[in-house]
């Protein structure tokens, strides 16, 4: 999960990672969820599952005491006595490659996917000068932790022999680098710098644009195909336009991309959580659709579950059950006579 999400590119007031229990207990099954209810940990509970693997983090803010007299605290204090780990998701796998967003563009069957927004600011410039006389050694190392640009040259006015090494990185797989270096001799004191850039990584961002192919679809046909692919029997939309071909997507609470889905030219951004004012659009041709936060982000459970059983093949990786959404739609028989 920390190869795929980083805990490191989450945001800064976001809590992830393993939130509950001991990282060295074993586990042979695993139950995957959006989120962390009672009914939920009685479901692990019954299939005997020691770890939950969840989109949102059970805890969020500081807490100051654990015990069963609110529902949170009796979930933590139930998965504590029943030795159940929990392992949270959230902002990192949202900008993640292949994360929320992706598994939601590849529910919707568009093509050609790639991050909506990519200010990510964890690019990072790396040099390293050292003697090491095998420099492919280096170049495999940094090749490991997925460096860019990596490249060496010799070094002038330097003592003979000396290798001066550049590249570009993700800063949470820097730290690991520079221990594998040390450990394998390469890393002098002193030789190892590194530099924050502006460049943009394709590593990591947040949403999606993707393309339905040749001439799109109809704006009907979009909304139709966005209740089946989400199994909801209705979508919250403003704006219009008569044929959809690139599409915007950020599953959950994404509306603060609606200008970056704008200037990249989408006939259509599909979120969810969407206020009032801010259907309001002045770009005409233009579809936005409010899909539920729990609808437009459940996809990705059955992604995680894919991804940790293929992972480990002799683990039982399950998705629960139970539809933890907390909102519910009311659809009445009226029928106005006077139509």
């Amino acid at each position: 999960m920390h190869q795929w999400a980083p805990p490191s590119i989450k945001m800064d007031f976001d809590n992830v990672g393993l939130l509950l229990g001991d990282p060295l207990a074993p586990v042979s099954r695993i139950l995957v969820c959006l989120d962390v209810t009672e009914a939920v940990v009685d479901e692990a509970m019954k299939k005997k599952c020691e770890l939950i693997v969840s989109h949102h983090p059970l805890i969020f803010n500081q807490i100051s005491s654990i015990n069963p007299v609110d529902e949170q605290g009796r979930i933590i204090y139930k998965m504590i006595r029943n030795n159940i780990a929990l392992l949270s998701a959230h902002t990192n796998l949202d900008a993640a490659l292949d994360g929320v967003s992706f598994v939601l563009a590849n529910n919707l069957g568009l093509d050609n996917l790639q991050f909506l927004d990519r200010s990510y600011s964890i690019s990072r410039k790396i040099s390293l000068t050292t003697n090491v006389e095998d420099s492919q050694s280096v170049l495999k190392l940094l090749n490991y932790y997925s460096a860019e640009e990596a490249h060496f040259f010799e070094v002038d006015g330097r003592k003979e022999g000396q290798k001066y090494f550049e590249a570009i990185i993700d800063q949470h797989n820097v730290g690991q680098l520079k221990a594998a270096l040390n450990s394998e001799g390469l890393l002098k004191k002193g030789s190892f710098q590194e530099l924050e850039l502006s460049t943009p990584t394709n590593n990591f961002g947040m949403g999606v644009v993707g393309y339905y192919p040749e001439e799109g679809i109809a704006m009907d046909e979009f909304l139709h195909l966005v209740c089946r692919a989400l199994d909801v029997p209705s979508v919250r939309f403003s704006g219009s336009t008569e044929r959809i071909k690139k599409v915007a997507v950020c599953g959950g609470a994404g509306v603060y991309l609606k200008k970056a889905a704008i200037r990249a030219g989408a006939d259509a951004f599909l979120t969810a959580d969407i206020k009032y004012h801010d259907y309001f659009t002045e770009k005409k041709d233009f579809l936005l659709v409010d899909a539920g936060h729990y609808e437009s982000e459940f996809p990705v459970v059955e992604a995680i579950r894919k991804e940790l059983a293929e992972a480990f093949e002799h683990l039982a990786v399950e998705a629960t059950e139970n539809v933890t959404n907390p909102m519910e739609i009311y659809v009445t028989n009226f029928e106005n006579k006077n139509i």
